[in-house]
């Protein structure tokens, strides 16, 4: 990934605009729920739930049409989910912040009520805290990280915990502070132009991913093999990571040539999009991958600073995992 790269903009096809009217009766009512007692993952989920009474039918149904069909890059962009808040504090510098008040809080009910469009937000419990939205913000002496804390260092192509089966189905980015210069890069997997001799290995078995740092992991000796790629060819599932996954056999040539190719091939295929104020980012964890470009954090309360959730798409899942909000 180059950080002066062109690159592409996210199709229209895949973006919802609400209505200040819209935005205004959402936040009233984000507020309200964010004012409830009980404060555990489980029941800001179900608070969250309860918001979407305030949807507008154009974004309902836009959630549904991309849950069921995804989209050209298969995200789904939708802007003006949030007003402008005078109130907003400065940006936290930790990902793992104390309560920041209602504004915030009433952010995160937003960005859950969308999210569980999409199926059962969840998280780990090795991650930020167990927290089910996570904070997306540059921490100091962490610049070159890569993990949700990094920003000097472009943060490579990924799929979110690719290490584990137990990985989300869709993730979602909400912007409350913006920065010009981070963009968020995504590849959709069915845009990859593969030579057939390197699909057939991406589709093989022959790969491993460590955890990655942010779980606090130490590298595990008994790692699941897997194939990067799955699915039908027109519309394939990817599990990629371009810092931790290697081939399971340190002698196998030609499925280090393979993820090699495949770093190219995401590389040509990215687009690219700079998260403004109130637009949420949905992500499709199963058929993208996703990065971001290189920023230089400031420190001074205006830094970039966008909220994090993950969604299991199957309730049947969900419930087997019994319906944790935090996998252990």
């Amino acid at each position: 990934m180059s950080q002066n790269e062109v690159f592409d903009q996210l199709d229209v096809g895949g973006i919802v605009d609400l209505t200040g009217e819209d935005t205004a009766r959402i936040h009233i009512a984000a507020l309200r729920a964010a004012g409830e007692p009980g404060k555990n993952a489980a029941y800001q989920a179900e608070r969250a739930a309860g918001l979407v009474t305030a949807f507008p039918p154009s974004l309902v149904r836009a959630l549904h049409r991309y849950g069921n069909h995804g989209s050209v890059h298969n995200t789904l962009l939708v802007r003006g989910l949030l007003p402008d808040v005078a109130g907003l504090p400065p940006s936290p510098g930790t990902t793992t912040p104390a309560p920041l008040g209602p504004d915030v809080d009433a952010a995160a009910l937003i960005l859950l009520a969308v999210a569980s469009q999409m199926g059962e937000p969840f998280t780990f419990a090795s991650l930020y805290e167990g927290r089910l939205v996570q904070h997306v913000t540059p921490v100091p002496g962490q610049e070159d990280a890569q993990t949700s804390e990094g920003s000097d260092t472009v943060l490579a192509w990924h799929v979110e915990d690719a290490f584990t089966e137990a990985r989300c189905d869709f993730f979602g980015l909400l912007c409350l502070r913006g920065e010009p210069a981070a963009q968020t890069l995504v590849a959709p997997a069915r845009a990859l132009a593969l030579p057939a001799e390197v699909e057939r290995v991406l589709r093989e078995p022959r790969f491993v991913v460590e955890p990655d740092i942010a779980h606090g992991a130490d590298p595990t000796p008994d790692l699941p093999v897997a194939a990067v790629l799955s699915g039908p060819p027109g519309d394939p599932e990817i599990c990629f990571d371009a810092v931790y996954q290697r081939p399971a056999d340190p002698a196998d040539a030609d499925a280090a040539t393979a993820l090699k190719a495949l770093a190219d091939a995401v590389d040509a295929a990215a687009v690219a999009h700079v998260l403004e104020p109130g637009e949420l980012l949905i992500a499709d964890n199963r058929r993208i991958v996703h990065g971001r470009t290189v920023f230089r954090p400031r420190y001074d309360g205006t830094d970039r600073w966008l909220l994090r959730t993950m969604v299991c798409a199957s309730k049947r899942e969900h419930r087997r995992r019994g319906a944790s909000r935090a996998l252990p």
